[in-house]
């Protein structure tokens, strides 16, 4: 039988390739959309919240953004009562957070900007419930994908062809659209060139970021004034990156990242000594005497990534790309599942005006999705001056500037409330240059008035105890 007529005897069918958050939020929105949807997963996925081979940034820090909670949210009612239930930690994420940045110390206010901090494996998992309790969604794991299905044109993708891990036996699986969420290692730029399609142009920016995170048990009685810590680097000068962030459990996540090549150790006295070295000592003094629950988990990212999919002037009908398979940032700014779920977003704006014409609507949208969060992080990363190659018109008064509004955050409310809602993508990013922020950067008014002080460090503490 045909591909052709294997579709007709299929109609209304979606294929997920990867059982990641993107591929997850993405199966959930289909299913609104579809008859059938059917999510593939190479790795074997169990009922538990453990990290997996697939997701081998998983035993590191993650954070999903207010916006990206928002539409997970929206995909799947009651997310929220289900990560607090399960033990996530709901935080304000200025007056729960203690953040130097930019040499200062942020102003603390009550934002109703909400983070809810788990370990990824329990988001995962949470997400996943959800997706295999909707009755028109098969979940196929320990399958992975060994190519498209497409007509006879090559103008239209109609399925996959997948195989189990290290098997050569092939079968189809025919459908109305696949997408791809498989993550970084997504082999979609090689199977489009088997169509006749050229290789789809892709931006790098070779930040060589390394990071190392550890649980640790929350000290009980511990009240260091925050129930987040955040110190940021201070590029180009600076280059470490440190955070300890509650988790259920009633432990700590604690994950520690540097660029080009000024990785963490993964040795518990090299771990605590790199901490250290961070900008500020609060981080290192609450670790030294806290206890750690299992090793030390590492990981390396190269380069940040944008396939750029939607230059294509042609791409094949009934297939998109999504998440870290079309763009992959600097995993320190913590945009990556926000920016899949604004994507899946677009998806189901695209869904409502059908399947005809999907994939050009789609893509025409998409990159205008990914611009601002790249633009973000890395215009921050054009700091550091081996990455000079890559800078852009604009980008040293976006640098100039962006400094002078973090160095605000420590004394006006104003500007930390709207730092927070662009950094949650509740706001766009030029909100920063409203007319009333900028003339406070532009006038210099961090420099007069009055600093936020940041949480005594632990040793500073103990010194005025023992002299009282």
């Amino acid at each position: 039988m045909s591909p052709s007529s294997l579709l007709l005897a299929s109609p209304r069918h979606a294929v997920v390739c990867g059982g990641s958050m993107a591929g997850l939020l993405t199966a959930g929105l289909l299913a609104r959309h579809f008859e059938r949807v059917t999510l593939v997963e190479r790795d074997g996925l169990v009922d538990s919240a453990q990290p997996r081979k697939g997701v081998p940034q998983g035993p590191h820090t993650h954070v999903l953004l207010q916006r990206g909670l928002d539409i997970a949210a929206g995909i799947f009612p009651g997310l929220r009562e289900d990560l607090r239930a399960a033990g996530a930690q709901v935080m304000d994420m200025s007056a729960d957070c203690a953040w130097h940045t930019a040499g200062v110390w942020r102003k603390r206010i009550t934002s109703g900007v909400t983070l809810y901090s788990q370990t990824r494996p329990l988001l995962e998992l949470r997400v996943r419930a959800r997706v295999a309790a909707l009755p028109n969604v098969r979940i196929l794991d320990r399958q992975e994908v060994a190519g498209f299905l497409h007509d006879e044109a090559r103008t239209r993708v109609t399925g996959l062809r997948l195989r189990a891990p290290g098997s050569t036996e092939e079968t189809s699986l025919v459908a109305d659209l696949v997408v791809d969420a498989s993550g970084r290692g997504s082999r979609t730029p090689q199977w489009l060139e088997e169509l006749g399609l050229p290789r789809v142009e892709e931006t790098r920016m070779e930040v060589d970021v390394g990071y190392a995170t550890r649980l640790y048990r929350r000290p009980a009685g511990f009240n260091p004034g925050w129930e987040m810590l955040m110190v940021s680097p201070e590029l180009p000068r600076l280059r470490r990156f440190g955070a300890i962030l509650p988790i259920e459990g009633n432990r700590w996540t604690v994950t520690l990242c540097g660029w080009l090549k000024d990785h963490p150790p993964t040795d518990d006295a090299g771990f605590l000594a790199y901490a250290r070295g961070l900008a500020q000592p609060h981080l290192y003094e609450a670790l030294k005497n806290a206890e750690p629950l299992g090793p030390i988990s590492s990981h390396r990212l190269p380069h940040s990534q944008w396939r750029h999919y939607e230059r294509m002037s042609r791409m094949p009908e009934g297939f998109i790309v999504v998440g870290d398979a079309f763009c992959s940032f600097n995993p320190i700014y913590g945009q990556g599942m926000t920016s899949a779920a604004l994507q899946v977003e677009l998806l189901g704006q695209c869904l409502r005006r059908g399947l005809g014409g999907l994939t050009r609507r789609y893509f025409a949208r998409a990159g205008g999705v990914l611009k601002m969060p790249w633009l973000v992080s890395t215009t921050e990363d054009l700091r550091l001056p081996e990455l000079g190659d890559a800078r852009f018109p604009g980008s040293g008064f976006l640098q100039w500037y962006g400094e002078r509004f973090q160095q605000l955050t420590t004394a006006d409310s104003e500007a930390v409330q709207t730092c927070m809602e662009v950094m949650h993508m509740l706001k766009p990013p030029e909100s920063i240059l409203s007319p009333r922020l900028l003339w406070k950067v532009m006038t210099g008014r961090h420099e007069t008035a009055e600093r936020a002080r940041g949480p005594e460090p632990l040793s500073v503490r103990a010194s005025s105890s023992r002299a009282a």
